[in-house]
């Protein structure tokens, strides 16, 4: 595949994985693998992954700007690789190198998402240490620090956490 300009829309992005897909099904496959669901996802910030379950193969937009198309089309291809192996077997890797896929982890991202504040703030009655959540508590549970089991003498309140 020759060097594009990278698209401004993942739509764009979307459509230049499709017809790699097409050119490595049959350039290596014979055009016997079916097409998966490609999605760019605005949501995931680095590298990518295949779901076999939903044949689908999702990459990061966020990626795709940051690192530009040669890092995007290493991911993909050894995504790709992994609708015929789906672990990281010499198998696997025999058939990624075939494919081209040359890195083995996608670069980190270089602008980290920020981390939101957690919305739940938990406190053990006995000693006063917290545990911050971002989801609440489905079970109840006790300070481990107070005890190692399960004590509904320690159990975790839910305080409000300051405004800021």
């Amino acid at each position: 595949m020759t060097t594009h300009e990278p698209p401004l829309t993942p739509e764009g992005l979307t459509a230049l994985l499709t017809d790699e897909f097409h050119r490595l099904n049959h350039q290596h496959f014979a055009s016997a693998l079916r097409l998966p669901q490609i999605i760019v996802s605005r949501r995931k910030t680095y590298g990518g992954y295949y779901q076999p379950s939903a044949h689908k193969i999702v990459v990061s937009y966020q990626a795709f700007c940051e690192h530009g198309w040669g890092e995007t089309l290493n991911t993909f291809r050894h995504e790709v690789a992994h609708i015929i192996h789906p672990n990281h077997s010499r198998a696997f890797w025999a058939v990624a190198e075939a494919l081209g896929a040359t890195q083995r982890h996608a670069s980190a991202p270089r602008t980290p998402r920020p981390v939101p504040a957690p919305r739940f703030v938990y406190a053990c009655p006995r000693c006063g240490r917290t545990v911050a959540r971002h989801r609440p508590l489905r079970r109840a549970s006790s300070c481990g620090a107070c005890d190692t089991a399960f004590n509904p003498r320690y159990k975790l309140r839910l305080v409000r956490p300051e405004v800021s």
